[in-house]
């Protein structure tokens, strides 16, 4: 398994539309080149939202096309723009390939929404610990399998609380107490290998708005233009994302950014055929008010989209200083071991957010994938 670079950052709608087949290719992406100024669109036909324009003579890379070749899903050589062209405007790289050869896709891209601040209205203490409500995971799911997914593979999305060794990992190197929590052995062991995963989108210090740039994706794993997201889901192919964003991005991105770029992540990851599980974030105490505010904005994603809710904020709430350490925005280490979740351990934030990620896991297991 390719293990992504040790790199620090330093600032660092609603659309389900069931892909028939868009995987990244396995080998070196398909080429062409534009000869005039190209429109992009959101979808495979003109009545679609126009998304950008690729400019004369450009460098594109080719994922996916449209079940009659007449248009293809690509992205420019620095990954900002990303969408649908007309097959007929662009000249293939190389003579001996066709356009046919592409894997079928009906992807939509992302268009963000209007602007809305409905989530202020949102009482975080009103939505479950563990998701009930699964939404459209269902449909996800079957997706999933249709496109081949990895039912045993799960990713890890978010800064650097979830690109950490106490983070999951003690499950997948058989590091762990379950103490009263026996019945989650099946699911670690369906999960197992990839709790230990290094994942690709998930770096010490990553925002959101870098995880959807490629500049900061890892250059030995990653195509030409791919993003940390699209990169990750590409090379562990899973079926199922923790995604959870806020602690970063609370000193980074203004609050309306966080909601479109969180969007993005959610209807990519939609689109790709993995089931996203979206978390609340720990808080921040010296900029709690942020804090609820950005939470506010996760629990009304999760509520736009249907999809599975993990409320970590509220598992934490009632933990000493909230499940923080000293400095008020990391959540605390364990008195023994992270994987250790008997009842002592679990006031310490990461054995809690171990425990609750795992029964979050575990519910989406049994009540969509099984």
């Amino acid at each position: 398994m390719v293990r992504r670079l040790g790199i620090c950052l330093l600032l660092v709608f609603m659309g389900f539309s069931p892909l028939l087949r868009s995987e990244a290719q396995s080998g070196p992406p398909l080429q062409a080149w534009t000869h005039y100024a190209q429109t992009v669109y959101s979808g495979s036909d003109r009545s679609s939202a126009i998304i950008g324009v690729l400019a004369p003579h450009a460098e594109v890379y080719l994922e996916a096309r449209s079940a009659d070749t007449t248009w293809v899903l690509g992205h420019s050589l620095d990954g900002q723009t990303r969408g649908w062209v007309e097959s007929r405007f662009l000249e293939l790289a190389a003579a001996d390939v066709q356009v046919s050869s592409l894997l079928i896709s009906n992807e939509l891209i992302f268009v963000p929404p209007a602007a809305s601040t409905a989530y202020l209205s949102v009482d975080l203490n009103a939505y479950p610990i563990v998701p009930v409500d699964f939404g459209q995971a269902h449909a996800i799911f079957g997706l999933s399998q249709i496109r081949g997914k990895n039912a045993h593979a799960v990713s890890k999305v978010g800064d650097c609380i979830s690109d950490n060794e106490h983070f999951l990992s003690p499950f997948g190197w058989g590091n762990y107490s379950l103490g009263n929590f026996a019945s989650l052995q099946p699911v670690i062991d369906h999960f197992r290998e990839a709790l230990a995963y290094d994942s690709l989108a998930a770096y010490n210090g990553l925002v959101t708005t870098a995880v959807l740039d490629p500049l900061f994706a890892n250059p030995i794993a990653c195509q030409p233009g791919e993003t940390p997201l699209r990169c990750e889901y590409r090379m562990h192919n899973p079926s199922v994302a923790i995604i959870m964003f806020g602690a970063q991005d609370l000193l980074f991105t203004p609050a309306d950014q966080f909601n479109l770029n969180l969007r993005r992540i959610v209807h990519e990851t939609i689109q790709a055929g993995i089931i996203p599980i979206l978390s609340t974030f720990p808080g921040n105490t010296q900029m709690w008010d942020a804090s609820i505010q950005y939470n506010q904005i996760v629990v009304q994603i999760a509520l736009d989209y249907d999809i599975p809710l993990m409320n970590l904020w509220r598992a934490l709430d009632n933990l000493p200083n909230h499940g923080l350490n000293t400095d008020g925005r990391h959540l605390s280490l364990p008195i023994t071991t992270s994987g250790d979740l008997t009842s002592s351990n679990l006031v310490r934030g990461y054995p809690m957010r171990n425990l609750v990620t795992l029964q979050a896991l575990d519910a989406v297991w049994r009540g969509v994938m099984n």
